[in-house]
């Protein structure tokens, strides 16, 4: 996942990509364990957007997730 933007278009898009990932859970056990890899990486971004005081942010997540001030 990579975006741009205000903390609170990030916060929005990274709780509706969670709310996605959320309905698919419990459908499968190999699903389920990336499924909650993928929840522990947006959470990582959620509480690193929550700290910045920036008013435009890039985030990238794909094993870990790294925030970037602009």
């Amino acid at each position: 996942m990579i975006l741009y933007g205000t903390p609170e278009e990030l916060l929005k898009a990274i709780e509706e990509e969670a709310a996605k990932l959320l309905s698919l859970r419990g459908k499968d056990p190999h699903l389920d364990k990336y499924i909650n890899n993928k929840l522990n990486i947006l959470k990582q971004c959620r509480d690193k957007i929550k700290e910045s005081a920036v008013n435009y942010l890039q985030i990238v997540a794909i094993s870990t997730c790294h925030v970037i001030e602009l």
